[in-house]
């Protein structure tokens, strides 16, 4: 079966600690989180681009993107919907008057998953505050949607790493998310708006998600509260968006993820029986280039 796979592997490498912890369970080699390299200058285009755009007189915006090959149950788009209708309730009285608001699903693979597609504007109904896009962007209208947001919402039930939350907070947008696997590892207390949750048991199977396993089951009501709480408080908002920035900017840096690959690769290539296979490389090999920049005293001291 799949244990195949790992035959002529020394190591694996996996995008955080959720994910290690996992199939260190059942690998038969060494598991180690290595996260994703984030594109740093796209972050830095997009902070530039929010900072420019005028946020005056309009709705409160939430962003929600996910692709139906990730499955519903997993990324949760209808708990996404109900924190947002309880966060900003359509029908008000004059004496609770919520802030407007807007939420944004950005789907992808939605041709491929029409049945899903059609149920998730059947549950939208006559909200007109809530909005799909499931065509393809182009990167400069997705740069302009992330522009124009105000919180990444993701009440995902379990994630393997949560690449558009490290994208958003990179970016300076504040990040409401459930506080809960492969995500963690870039997002500490304080620098996201961390939703608590029950591990509950999968009630159907859903692709590779069997009934009976565990997952996160996000509690609603928070989140709710946390979006009001982002709408309500500009300023705070801003501030945690920052947080959230430096958070991700410490533990996804391209310099200490760097260091860590060189490490891992310089104690491989400097253990027992391997200098035979080195040498017998191509001398325009990426590890024969990097060979001379590693000996036991650097390790010792990376």
């Amino acid at each position: 079966g799949w244990e195949r796979g790992f035959a002529g592997l020394d190591q694996l490498w996996c995008p955080s600690s959720f994910t290690a912890t996992s199939l260190g369970l059942r690998s038969p080699v060494p598991v180690s989180p290595l996260p994703h390299l984030l594109d740093w200058p796209r972050a830095e285009r997009l902070r530039a681009l929010r900072a420019s755009t005028p946020r005056g007189g309009r709705a409160f915006t939430c962003l929600f993107a996910f692709d139906f090959w990730s499955t519903v149950g997993r990324k949760n788009p209808y708990g996404v919907i109900d924190a947002f209708q309880q966060a900003f309730p359509r029908r008000q009285s004059w004496l609770q008057r919520s802030p407007e608001a807007r939420l944004v699903l950005k789907l992808a693979s939605s041709k491929q998953f029409p049945q899903a597609t059609a149920a998730l504007r059947e549950r939208i109904g006559s909200d007109s505050r809530i909005s799909l896009i499931s065509e393809h962007l182009s990167a400069q209208e997705f740069d302009a949607l992330y522009a124009s947001t105000d919180a990444l919402v993701s009440l995902h039930r379990a994630e393997g790493f949560g690449l558009s939350l490290a994208e958003a907070m990179a970016a300076g947008i504040p990040v409401v998310a459930t506080g809960y696997s492969g995500n963690l590892d870039f997002m500490p207390p304080g620098s996201a708006e961390l939703v608590p949750y029950a591990l509950t048991p999968i009630k159907r199977t859903e692709g590779d998600y069997r009934a009976g396993w565990r997952w996160a089951e996000p509690d609603l009501e928070s989140a709710a509260r946390a979006l009001r709480r982002l709408a309500e408080q500009p300023t705070q908002a801003t501030i945690l968006g920052e947080r959230g920035r430096d958070a991700v900017r410490e533990q996804l840096a391209p310099e200490r993820l760097a260091a860590i690959v060189r490490q891992r690769l310089g104690t491989l290539l400097l253990s027992a029986g391997r200098a035979e296979l080195l040498a017998a490389m191509p001398a325009q090999h990426p590890l024969r280039q990097l060979e001379g920049g590693w000996n036991a005293q650097q390790l010792q001291e990376t």
